[in-house]
């Protein structure tokens, strides 16, 4: 009989998704190396519902976002508006949830 809990099924499928060989890949998070799945939105015309030409009107400024995933394992939901270090690099924390053992960070940086 198998004893494995719906956890335990959850848990192996995020070893399948950030398994190096297929979304994973290995960044410096706040200076410990994890493998974590980042989709960078700085090319996505229509990022949040707002046009590039929109967002340059508007703010004179652009807004580089990225979208970060993580197990919850590895690492711990950040503070909305605190700052965290990916790769080198400095970016805002906008949003971020822990959801079925995974976490959602959604970080920027501004370039003028």
């Amino acid at each position: 009989m198998n004893n494995k809990t719906f956890k335990d099924f959850v848990n192996e499928d995020l070893n399948v998704f950030f398994n190096l060989d297929e979304f994973g890949e290995e960044h410096e998070l706040d200076g410990e190396v994890l493998t974590l799945i980042v989709v960078d939105c700085k090319n996505d015309d229509n990022f949040a519902g707002y046009p590039r030409e929109q967002l340059y009107a508007s703010q004179e400024v652009y807004k580089h976002q990225k979208i970060i995933y993580v197990k919850a394992a590895d690492y711990f939901v950040p503070k909305v508006d605190s700052i965290i270090n990916l790769d080198g690099e400095e970016l805002y924390v906008d949003e971020a949830e822990e959801n079925m053992g995974i976490i959602r960070i959604v970080a920027s940086s501004h370039e003028s």
